[in-house]
């Protein structure tokens, strides 16, 4: 008779308990037989007092190495995450971060590379990567000519309230300490890179994996500097354009055209915090939808990588993550200011 060998979950420590955690992560983590949240932390020890009741979580901590005691990973869901991802590192803890790794992308490279050197893994929530929709779109359109990307977002806050416990702000990025930039940006280009990366990050991770050899061409910021406009171009001079708007409150559009000589995709994104199976495709062949969940295939990944189920060869998420983050800061480094226009008296 064969022995049988009884795997453990991993155990997760989880850092911050904002919308991300109790909408998202905690929900699918604490439901999973391959993961075990061993412990929860967030400035506001409140908060994470009624997310270890919310989600029967054993213990809070109050400090990192606290909340580090015992776990295999940790999960950091705060707004800052590279003096986080330090420490676990020290600690020889693997790490999933929500995305971007950071703002100045020498300083993700550093952090990647320590990572690789020390066996451990660094996952970003890439979700995007994972989205059914847009390999079924890839799938249509494997080789784009052309195409566009947009995000106008004005439900997130109200969506945040909904998933938090009363009492509790939707925004706290107000009180995260300064991220480091890179030196050679003026001031409105550390904006554009701040929109792009906070706003604009799933857009991104869809045109680098469309578009292995795009590259930053134009970028504008509005004079509001809320909104900007970008284009850029694939490996043969294709054109694509990225649109990243402010909008009144309760509109919402975060779209994907992808097109070749004979052929289109168009992706409608499901809303912030609602359900995958409200993404709309819509090809020369009809309009699909009921797309799975890329939020839970995203974590699936993750227990594969852990489990060392993937070749040590293939790209991790950190790859990704990079890339990404050289394309926005290429767009930034182009960044000009829109003029407001001025009125007839």
């Amino acid at each position: 008779m064969t022995p049988t060998t009884t795997v453990r979950p991993w155990r997760l420590a989880v850092a911050g308990c904002g919308a991300a955690a109790f909408g998202l992560h905690l929900p699918l983590l604490t439901a999973s037989d391959a993961f075990d949240v061993i412990a929860v932390a967030d400035r506001d020890p409140a908060r994470a007092r009624t997310a270890q009741q919310h989600f029967g979580v054993p213990r809070t901590a109050r400090r990192v190495g606290e909340l580090l005691t015992d776990a295999d990973v940790l999960v950091i869901l705060t707004g800052v995450h590279d003096s986080l991802i330090e420490e676990a590192l020290d600690a020889g803890v693997h790490v999933v971060t929500e995305k971007p790794v950071c703002l100045d992308a020498v300083r993700t490279r550093k952090l990647a590379a320590r990572a690789k050197e020390a066996g451990l893994l660094l996952e970003v929530g890439a979700m995007r990567a994972h989205d059914p929709a847009l390999h079924a779109a890839l799938a249509h359109v494997p080789e784009p000519a052309g195409g566009w990307m947009v995000k106008a977002d004005g439900v997130d806050e109200a969506a945040r309230r909904r998933l938090l416990p009363p009492g509790f702000a939707p925004y706290t990025f107000a009180q995260d300490p300064p991220q480091p930039v890179p030196d050679h940006l003026a001031p409105h280009q550390v904006t554009t890179l701040q929109i792009l990366l906070w706003q604009g990050y799933h857009l991104l991770t869809a045109l680098v994996l469309a578009v292995p050899g795009i590259t930053a061409t134009a970028c504008r910021l509005d004079p509001a500097e809320t909104s900007l406009h970008a284009l850029l171009q694939g490996p043969a001079g294709e054109l694509f354009t990225l649109i990243i708007a402010a909008t009144p409150d309760g509109v919402f559009r975060e779209q994907i055209h992808l097109s070749d000589t004979a052929t289109a995709a168009t992706i409608d994104f499901a809303r912030p915090y609602e359900p995958a199976a409200t993404t709309q495709l819509t090809t020369t062949d009809g309009t699909r939808s009921s797309f799975g969940d890329p939020f839970a295939a995203m974590w699936a990944s993750i227990d594969a990588r852990l489990s060392g189920q993937h070749p040590a060869d293939l790209p991790t998420s950190a790859d990704l993550a990079l890339r990404v983050e050289d394309l926005a800061l290429a767009l930034a480094g182009l960044a000009r200011r829109g003029t407001r226009t001025r009125k007839d008296t």
